[in-house]
């Protein structure tokens, strides 16, 4: 197995965020298959789409603390 997918695979399981983040994501493209199988279906699409979320991720984080807060 690639040493990458193994890392992930650890951090998905040792990160309850992560696991958390990973299901919400989950949900949300079963409530959107067309654009799921639209991001699965050109290889270019997954990069941009993670490529984003890396760009996004500070933004993505306040947002994500904020929610929390009561």
């Amino acid at each position: 197995m690639d040493r990458t997918l193994k890392k992930l695979r650890r951090h998905y399981r040792n990160n309850p965020g992560f696991k958390q983040w990973v299901k919400a994501n989950e949900a949300w493209f079963r409530q959107n298959p067309d654009t799921f199988r639209q991001l699965v279906r050109d290889p270019a699409m997954v990069n941009l789409f993670l490529d984003l979320l890396v760009v996004n991720s500070p933004e993505i984080d306040r947002k994500l603390r904020r929610s929390r807060r009561p």
